[in-house]
């Protein structure tokens, strides 16, 4: 398989840096061709050997990329955004798309909760509809990040602002976690694999955990060990219908975290815990890369 010509979108956003850090590792160096393209609004950033950066808007800068092979996209739900996006794809016909669906696996979700997060849901279909481009929806379950998200934000897990856990469900209850890292070096993984061996939904993990894992940890580093007191305790089910509830009443950014703890407390092949994983296929016993550990 000849080297492949990829574009980024939202290099300077959450994911973009551990994307630059796998560009930069030298890992890829015998599958890609450099420089990356990298769009963006910015006038002030430097190209390099390896990443070019290309300004301007998305819906208008198809004819300063050229021939592209693969876009991985790194932005947040935005209708207006997607639907530039979406044209992006519609003039450059990539092999591969891979669009923002890293997170929760929606369509999991809906089985329960009809709905959530619908938006990515039909920024994937309107993809799909683009003749001779394969979409891929890469699902990472929860992002594991070091001084942030389950590590110093952890309200995923029900611990809340007086250091007391509200649990739902079995405190014993596994889900997994992808450490970004991992995630920048999964997207050039994928996007050197051949399209026809690609499904059209990957699920990739740096690790499975359990809430108590989470608990133990935030309790060591910080609060020196001192035990978490359980404040109040619901059911699975009854986390479920709480979150059904709340989602008809419309979408609440603030209720999020909420969302994704009911979602981790119903277990396997629900959202957040997958009884199958696609590891081996973009990184065969971890050939190309350890995989992290939180």
């Amino acid at each position: 398989m000849s080297k492949v010509s990829i574009a980024v979108i939202g290099l300077h956003g959450f994911l973009g840096k551990h994307v630059i850090s796998a560009i930069e590792s030298g890992k890829f160096d015998s599958k890609i061709q450099y420089p990356i393209k990298a769009i963006t609004r910015k006038s002030d950033v430097k190209s390099t050997d390896k990443i070019e950066y290309v300004t301007g808007e998305v819906s208008e800068v198809s004819s300063k990329l050229g021939s592209i092979d693969v876009i991985i996209e790194l932005t947040g739900p935005n209708p207006e955004v997607f639907a530039a996006t979406e044209k992006l794809a519609q003039n450059l016909k990539p092999k591969i798309y891979i669009p923002s669906q890293f997170g929760t696996d929606i369509l999991q979700v809906d089985t329960y909760a009809p709905g959530f997060l619908a938006l990515k849901t039909q920024h994937s279909e309107n993809l799909r509809k683009i003749e001779g481009v394969k979409v891929v929806d890469v699902i990472t379950a929860l992002f594991a990040v070091p001084g942030a998200f389950l590590y110093d934000w952890v309200g995923a897990v029900g611990i809340n602002s007086d250091n007391k856990v509200d649990l739902i469900g079995d405190i014993n209850q596994k889900f997994n976690i992808t450490k970004l890292e991992d995630l920048g070096n999964a997207l050039l993984s994928i996007s050197a694999t051949n399209p026809k061996d690609l499904p059209d939904t990957l699920r990739i993990s740096s690790q499975v955990i359990t809430i108590q894992d989470v608990i133990d940890k935030y309790s060591k580093d910080k609060l020196n060990g001192e035990k978490l007191e359980i404040a109040s305790k619901k059911s699975a089910e009854d986390g479920k219908k709480e979150f059904v509830d709340k989602l008809n009443k419309g979408f609440n950014p603030n209720d999020f975290l909420f969302y994704l703890q009911a979602i981790i407390a119903q277990g396997l092949d629900k959202g957040l815990y997958f009884s199958k994983l696609d590891n081996e296929l973009i990184n065969p016993n971890e050939s190309i890369w350890k995989w992290g550990k939180f």
